[in-house]
């Protein structure tokens, strides 16, 4: 035994979080111990909508309201809340998912039948998603739904293997994600996906002309990483391009954020976090689209070789970029991410980032911001996020403060003003994305973490949407209408 106050070599938080992630990428490959099924089981999980004005009670006090459970012998009862939504609340399939996540807290292994009101195919799957991600056992659980609804099950099935795989990769410690693991993780998750994958390592990085992305790195001793991943579909349908901010850990680089302000900064990984683990489930879903993916990795320490306020560097595409303040380095990562995933001209280019907090003060911390200059773009992620449950929500395209961007000569990270901050950083995106590729910037900032620096707070925002998209764009092929 070893001594009391130590442990052994390989064990503790670091080897622990490895397992947890080596788990939620065996879901995503389908060996996740929750499985659905069909059949009855001695075991019910039953989900009612509340009780209208006039209805009898019953003889159980069940309201029905959202999340609460009620155990009536061998089932369990699971509110809905109104089937009704007020304007401005949470939509169905939000709600839906946390009350079976409720319920799926109290799953504890085997068969359990679930039974369903009647609604459309998205209720199905977002319950089967809530129990899935809610539950916490160790056994293995299988749900039992009608043949009918077991096509519906497997979306919500992977839904919630893939934003949990999310949750995972954003909630690990900075000194295990770091960028070389990062890389490490996404080359691993290929193998298993399916995938092609390329990663340009640190010296690569500088001699391919990533400027921003070199620039920001080169505080670390880790060094930065480019990640490219590919999920390929026979023919010639629609290609997505995804980019997601890969910053694992922010201390603000010579523009030092304070103690406070750093103590829960891996979360500004979770763009990349969640467009890796998307990727990770295409194979998996069946996805029929092509999408490759570009993963900006960096740590932004204020190392020896950290640039200052003030330095200049070139982009991949050659546009000079002035860097004021290097706590505004996400939009520089992307800049260049951005601009090698528009050179392929994909029929629509998404990036997720956490960028600004105004962000999260304009929208509260539970809507996402998503900005574009194309309309029928930026409705085809927004009916995407309304179909998956995640709120977000449209902030203008505002190209009368362009001028806060640019330099003679090119573009600056800061646009010397404290306020429109989330919308000065989209602008600055846009300066990289030729304005003929259809593309949407979102800025997750708010929902992507939830609780305090200590908790493992990653929520796995915004793969469910993107999993939508997916499937928004093999119904409706094309670039979106403008």
């Amino acid at each position: 035994m070893p001594p009391q106050g130590r442990r052994t070599p390989g064990t503790g938080p670091a080897r622990d979080r490895a397992a947890e992630i080596d788990a939620a990428i065996a879901a995503v490959t389908g060996t996740g111990r929750v499985t659905v099924g069909t059949g009855e089981a001695s075991r019910r999980v039953r989900f009612e909508h509340a009780r209208q004005p006039g209805e009898a009670e019953g003889w159980l006090p069940f309201t029905g309201r959202v999340g609460e459970l009620a155990a009536a012998g061998d089932t369990l009862r699971v509110g809905l809340g109104s089937p009704v939504t007020e304007p401005g609340s949470p939509s169905a399939v939000e709600t839906a998912r946390t009350a079976a996540g409720a319920a799926g807290a109290q799953l504890a292994g085997g068969d359990v039948e679930v039974l369903v009101p009647e609604g459309s195919p998205e209720l199905v799957a977002a319950l089967v998603d809530g129990l899935a991600t809610g539950c916490r056992g160790t056994e293995p659980v299988r749900l039992l739904l009608p043949p009918g609804q077991l096509a519906d099950a497997r979306r919500g099935l992977l839904a919630a293997a893939v934003a949990g795989l999310a949750a995972a990769l954003v909630s690990a410690p900075a000194n295990l994600l770091t960028p070389g693991r990062a890389a490490r993780w996404a080359v691993e998750i290929a193998g298993r996906a399916g995938l092609e994958c390329t990663v340009l390592e640190p010296a690569e990085v500088v001699a391919q002309g990533f400027g921003g992305l070199a620039a920001i790195g080169a505080g670390s001793a880790e060094g930065p990483r480019l990640v490219r991943l590919r999920h390929r579909v026979p023919g010639d349908g629609p290609e997505l391009a995804l980019v997601g901010k890969g910053i694992t850990f922010d201390s603000g680089g010579l523009s030092l954020k304070s103690p406070a302000a750093m103590q829960s900064m891996r979360l500004d990984v979770a763009g990349a976090a969640t467009v890796l683990a998307v990727m990770a489930g295409l194979r998996a879903g069946g996805c029929p689209v092509g999408v490759q993916a570009v993963l900006p990795l960096a740590e932004n320490l204020p190392g020896p070789g950290a640039m200052r306020p003030g330095d200049v560097v070139t982009a991949w595409d050659g546009t000079e970029v002035q860097l004021l303040d290097l706590d505004f380095e996400g939009r520089v990562v992307l800049a260049d991410a951005l601009a090698l995933a528009a050179a392929d001209r994909p029929d629509l280019l998404v990036d997720l980032a956490t960028l600004t907090y105004q962000a999260e003060v304009a929208l509260g911390p539970e809507i996402a911001a998503v900005l574009g200059r194309d309309d029928g773009a930026v409705e085809l992620v927004l009916a995407a996020a309304a179909a998956a449950g995640e709120p977000m929500a449209r902030l203008p395209w505002a190209a009368r403060y362009a001028d806060q961007v640019r330099t003679p000569s090119g573009v600056r990270n800061h646009p010397l003003r404290d306020s429109g901050r989330a919308l000065t950083a989209a602008l600055f995106l846009g300066e990289f994305v030729p304005s003929d590729v259809p593309w949407v910037h979102c800025d997750m900032t708010g929902p992507a973490w939830r609780g305090d620096a200590s908790a493992d707070g990653g929520t796995g925002f915004g793969a469910r949407t993107l999993l939508a998209l997916t499937a928004a764009m093999a119904a409706h092929p094309g670039p979106p209408a403008r």
